[in-house]
């Protein structure tokens, strides 16, 4: 009988202590999982912006070169643009307003960073009313990859280096097939992407 007392006051003592450990794992247990989806929901909230590396940012100032004002903004665009689209069919010669300042910018992100880290040391006084694209809006889209709209973009960028300035008249802007582009990249910049 005294073994059966003894072992009915453990019993009464170790169902306390089973409830708070059982709560206490419970409530550890919601906690992580509240601090997970906090964790998450700050990841969708704010997206990670791209930073080029010390050795991209060398590399784009010598492949871009300086801006120093807005139409060489606006050509470097153009210039960089060329390896997604064409102008005026299937070839990739550039239009007459960019052809006596012709240059090949590969479309990476390090040039692409470049660019829109000189948006804010130039005056800007073509580019005012459209902020859907402005040149921060187009550059954004680029550095995330984001070519959906990069035939109305260079068209856009054309009309604004174009005589009646603001109106592009000029010959058809069409997107490069992927085809098109790794053979563009092959070409100009001798990389296999």
């Amino acid at each position: 009988m005294k073994k059966n007392i003894a072992l009915g006051i453990a019993g009464l003592a170790a169902v306390p202590a089973g409830v708070y450990f059982a709560f206490t794992f419970s409530d550890n247990e919601m906690g992580a999982d509240k601090s997970n989806k906090d964790a998450s929901s700050l990841e969708i909230a704010a997206p990670i912006k791209y930073i080029a590396t010390n050795e991209e940012r060398v590399t784009a100032e010598r492949d871009v070169g300086e801006i120093s004002d807005e139409l060489t903004l606006i050509t470097r665009m153009v210039e960089m643009s060329l390896q997604k689209v064409n102008i005026g069919g299937e070839n990739d010669t550039p239009p007459e307003i960019v052809a006596d300042s012709v240059r090949r910018i590969q479309m990476t992100k390090g040039n692409i960073f470049y660019l829109e880290q000189q948006v804010d040391s130039i005056e800007i006084s073509r580019n005012t009313k459209n902020s859907a694209y402005s040149y921060e809006s187009i550059l954004d889209r680029w550095l995330e990859g984001n070519f959906d709209n990069i035939t109305d973009e260079t068209e856009f960028l054309l009309s604004l280096v174009s005589k009646p300035y603001g109106i592009y008249d000029g010959e058809k802007v069409t997107e490069k097939s992927r085809i098109k582009e790794q053979e563009y990249i092959q070409r100009y910049f001798e990389q296999n992407n």
